[in-house]
């Protein structure tokens, strides 16, 4: 059906009733016009575009049929006026299609025009029957425009006011990119693909060339107007001339910054001005220069693969089902669909979904090791193929070497290492086919023909490639915390039990943990008792007992007992993949030995080059000069030697040297709850002199005992309401041992006015006119009191209920120690590291604790502010320092040291401190030494490894240029250069995988 007004019409016909002016569509300038059907204007010759004049249309006929209209890019999203005109268009194509219900345009419930046009609005049966297919449309911010495309019918996709029709002027039907916008939805079409105004949309929306992607964004307009960060997962990458492809290809779009890529991983990441480029554009442009497959990866939704073949895949994707953000072909027969959990769960996202899909797909396991393993496979069916032929082998290097290393060359001016191994063989091959035509000119050459060499050449690089990556593979599946995740799950359902996939698993579910089975995701219990292994997530031995109440963490196994919970978190967005999204993170950044490695890796093709060239000039001069060889040999036999050291020459091992340790390292240390955020701290820790502590919380225990409490106002009760008022909700240790001392005394808390927290010293608040205290004997002025200064002789921890610096009550606590706290100051100091304890407390409380532990530096009555000068202090000395805490006070002593640990097994951490840590510590003090233990272990592991790729290359760059002159590297065998240049590297992080402790399954270092 022909847009409506598009053409004006003389009164008396429409032009959905003039067939003729319907096929000539578009317009064009010029004397054409003047033959144009029942108009002045007429239809010009050129179908695909319509003319700018805007007296060519008119945009306000009344008996223009009713099209579908669809939202400004000014406005939000459609709205009821968008409903009203979809109401219009399917009332006029019931009317045209004579269906059932209407007999025909004469007896339709409204009346038509003399020449029988149909009116603008819809009738009362379309109008309702609108209203309750596309209300929901409207609760979820989608476009109805786009829902009618879906079904196949024309309509115009162009930017006006509602309740007009509107011929878009400049529009291109084919060979074009369309685009349909409203804020909050976004429909990609690639090529032919799009919201066409010509006579059949439907078959337009069909191509097989539209992109299976329909994302529903966020309605946060600064979002889509400001910044986006978009993180990758990426397929085709090999070694770390890929990831530096890569990441030179995302700094070079522009409005693209922080790009960041770790090829080990198989990921990306980057942010992106919307305003300048949609984060697909982006991505199509890296896959364009790279080769690579990007897929874009959510952190916010679930995702569920499902199966559908065929034509299903595509309506599938193409689908508009409410809650669903995004839906993305992943193969042949699966489709991913990422959904909003709390607009659609996952069993209901199935029941609308229907037969549309075959059901759920095979699980998948951590998305960089089925990435992987998918290239691996790809890599060994390339390496067979190699290895078969002979003469086709050259047809494999083509999009393995050439293409890559050409399109590096030709876009960033950079030479990588596919270069050398496209030189190598383009020599070797050249050569040969030289050769071969002298020979049939029957002038052989003195060193004939070798074929064999480009192709043995090309199978063994290949064989090294497929070794490397079924390794790194192994090393990134070995560490992977999203592979503890259980893929079943069994519900409690009408009294039943159900098993079912744990990606179905949704909001309000019961779960069922049997006895010594994997806890599918966290959950809090509701009943039963068990003991409950979190050695995977914590690193400590011991089963935990959980009980009514307690929550348990996905991927630990339950013991016994059995254990009934209702669902806190699903499976995609668990303790789990937190814990690793924080690994995943650390592996991305780069610490600087990374940046040393990937500045000698620049220049490493330039150099080998020039190597070659000049072992090229000496060998001939030498086969000339000193053997007497003629001009034929001396060429040849210098292109051999100088084919040899290209090919066995490999950058890849210095690439790997850095990311492969940190992966293993971080995975490591996530298993033993060692939470490592950046990758520096991996390198700064071995570097530790000073380790210093916070005392409550951190070398005591985050809970005390009130063991003395001396109530001195007259009015006893009015003690107990104001203390009971002035420690509520406070998280502090000593507030939280009060609040619970307190909290049966039968007293209601007094009403306080502007209460205060000051940082490391108490609360204050008004009480009738007078200032009310709770904290220190030095900050509430209360320490000359006899009451008092008995329990400071004691060294116990105070908190003193002071009004105007008179005391109304007195609380002594007494802390415990943590039970590791002395071993793990014993390890450092035999460590030969100093360790401090500072803190709020009193002096003689302090110093109790320091002398119990074997500290020999303790510091009292520290702030906040006083902890970070010393801090800073030690650091001017030159010392490396580590700064360890738990609660919010510590979060500036943290951020100011050189290493800052939060403990976060304890109810005072603070998500504050947690932020601004460079590492989190799950399983109490143990992880410090741990630490330390894998940073100094993880440099050696680098060290090694740049020390193996220089001396590996500068061997084989002397052996194949023929230095030793009488034993050399035959080119044929140069490619094996890849393999043992790269496995040690490989071998050396995984050797840190068997380093465990003889008394437990733990890591030893």
């Amino acid at each position: 059906m022909a847009a409506a007004g598009c053409c004006p019409s003389d009164g008396n016909q429409d032009v959905a009733h003039c067939p003729e002016r319907a096929e000539c569509h578009g317009h064009g300038h010029g004397p054409e016009h003047d033959a144009c059907h029942h108009s002045p204007q007429t239809p010009c010759a050129d179908e695909c575009e319509c003319c700018d004049d805007e007296s060519c249309c008119d945009d306000a006929l009344p008996n223009c049929s009713p099209t579908l209209t669809c939202c400004d890019s000014e406005e939000e999203r459609c709205d009821e006026q968008c409903i009203l005109a979809a109401a219009a268009f399917e009332c006029e194509k019931t009317c045209e299609n004579d269906v059932a219900g209407h007999a025909g345009t004469t007896n339709h419930e409204h009346a038509h025009d003399e020449y029988g046009n149909h009116p603008a609005s819809a009738c009362s049966t379309h109008l309702a029957k609108a209203f309750e297919q596309y209300s929901a449309y409207l609760q979820s911010a989608r476009c109805i425009c786009r829902g009618i495309l879906e079904r196949g019918w024309a309509t115009t996709c162009c930017a006006e006011q509602h309740g007009r029709s509107h011929h878009h002027h400049g529009t291109k039907r084919r060979g074009r990119e369309a685009h349909h916008e409203h804020v909050g939805t976004t429909v990609v079409f690639n090529q032919e693909g799009g919201c066409s105004d010509g006579q059949d949309a439907g078959q337009g929306h069909s191509s097989e060339k539209t992109a299976a992607v329909v994302k529903v964004g966020s309605d946060d307009v600064e979002k889509a107007a400001g910044f986006e960060h978009v993180s990758l997962a990426v397929d085709g990458m090999t070694c770390s001339g890929c990831g530096n492809k890569m990441a030179r290809t995302l700094k070079a779009i522009n409005g693209v910054s922080s790009a960041r890529v770790n090829f080990v991983m198989g990921c990306a990441e980057f942010c992106h001005d919307t305003s300048v480029a949609s984060s697909d554009q982006v991505i199509r442009a890296a896959e364009r220069a790279t080769g690579f497959r990007c897929i874009k990866l959510s952190s916010d939704d679930q995702t569920i693969d499902l199966l559908a073949g065929g034509h299903s895949a595509r309506t599938l994707a193409d689908a508009a089902i409410p809650g669903v953000t995004q839906a993305a072909i992943l193969s042949k027969n699966v489709v991913r669909v990422s959904y909003d959990p709390t607009v659609v769960g996952a069993r209901t996202l199935m029941q609308r979904i229907g037969t549309l899909s075959g059901g759920l797909a095979p699980p998948c396991s951590d998305p960089s090791v089925s990435s992987g393993r998918k290239r691996l496979f790809y890599q060994l069916i390339k390496t067979t193929a190699a290895a078969c032929f002979t003469i086709p082998v050259a047809l494999i290097a083509v999009p393995d070497f050439y293409l890559p290393a050409i399109s590096v060359l030709v876009r960033s001016g950079a030479l990588e290492m596919d270069m050398l191994v496209v030189i190598s063989i383009t020599a070797a091959y050249t050569y040969s086919v030289v050769a071969f035509g002298f020979l049939i000119a029957g002038r052989p050459l003195e060193t004939k023909a070798f074929f064999e060499t480009s192709t043995l050449l090309i199978t063994l690089v290949l064989l090294g490639r497929l070794v490397a990556a079924y390794a790194r593979i192994r090393a990134v599946a070995a560490v992977s915390l999203r592979s503890l995740q259980s893929t079943t799950a069994v519900i409690v359902e009408d009294g039943k039990d159900v098993e079912m996939d744990a990606r179905l698993l949704q909001y309000g579910d019961t779960l069922k943990i049997g006895s010594h089975t994997v806890v599918p995701t966290d959950a809090t219990v509701l009943s039963g008792s068990s003991e409950v292994d979190e050695s995977m997530m914590t690193g400590e031995s011991i089963p935990i007992f959980k009980k009514e109440g307690d929550g348990v963490i996905a991927g630990t196994i339950n013991g016994s007992g059995a254990l009934t919970a209702l669902l806190t978190r699903l499976p995609g967005r668990n303790t789990v993949t937190d814990i690793a999204r924080l690994v995943e993170e650390a592996a991305k950044s780069k610490p600087r030995l990374q940046d040393i490695a990937d500045r000698v890796a620049g220049w490493f093709v330039p150099f080998v080059t020039s190597v070659a060239l000049i072992v090229v000039v000496v060998w001939i001069v030498v086969g000339l000069k000193v053997r007497n060889y003629g001009v034929g040999k001396a060429i040849s036999t210098a292109i051999t030697y100088a084919v040899a050291t290209l090919a066995v020459s490999c950058p890849c091992a210095l690439g790997l040297a850095v990311p492969m340790v940190l992966v293993v390292a971080g995975g490591i240390a996530a298993r033993n709850g060692v939470i490592i955020k950046s990758a520096q701290c991996t390198e700064r820790a071995r570097k530790v002199t000073d380790v210093v502590f916070d005392k409550t919380g951190t070398i005591t225990e985050a809970v005390l005992d009130v063991t003395d409490e001396q109530l001195l106002n007259p009015d006893r009760d009015e003690a107990i309401a104001v203390s009971k008022a002035l420690v509520a909700g406070n998280r502090h240790p000593v507030s939280l041992a009060i609040a619970k001392h307190l909290k049966q005394r039968p007293v209601p808390e007094a009403k306080l006015a502007n209460i205060h927290v000051v940082s490391g010293a108490g609360v204050e608040a008004a009480l009738e006119g007078k200032m009310v205290r709770a904290g220190s004997p030095e900050w509430t002025q209360t320490s000359g009191h006899p009451a008092v200064a008995r329990l400071q002789e004691r060294g116990m921890t105070m908190l003193v209920v002071a009004r105007d610096a008179e005391p109304m009550a007195v609380f002594g606590l007494r802390t415990r120690l943590r039970v590791e706290a002395a071993g793990v100051v014993a390890q450092l100091g035999r460590g030969g590291i100093d360790v401090h304890l500072v803190s709020g407390d009193q002096r003689r409380a302090v110093e109790a604790v320091a002398a119990q532990v074997g500290i020999s530096y303790a510091v009292s009555h520290c702030k906040p502010a006083e902890k970070r000068d010393y801090v800073a202090r030690l650091m001017e000395r030159g010392k490396t320092v580590m700064f360890v805490g738990d609660g919010t006070n510590d979060a500036v002593a943290v951020t100011q040291a050189n290493v800052g640990v939060q403990l976060a097994s304890v109810q005072s951490a603070s998500d504050v401190t947690r932020g601004a840590a460079d590492v989190v510590l799950l399983n109490g003090l143990d992880g410090i030494p741990f630490l330390l233990r894998i940073s100094a272990v993880s440099f050696r592991r680098i060290v090694f490894n740049f020390v193996w790729s220089a001396t590996y290359n500068l061997l084989a760059v002397l052996l194949a240029s023929g230095a030793f002159v009488n034993v050399r590297i035959p080119p044929a065998y140069a490619g094996l250069g890849e393999i043992v240049s790269v496995l040690p590297v490989i071998f050396a992080a995984m050797t840190m995988l068997l380093k465990k402790s003889k008394t437990n399954n733990t890591w030893a270092g």
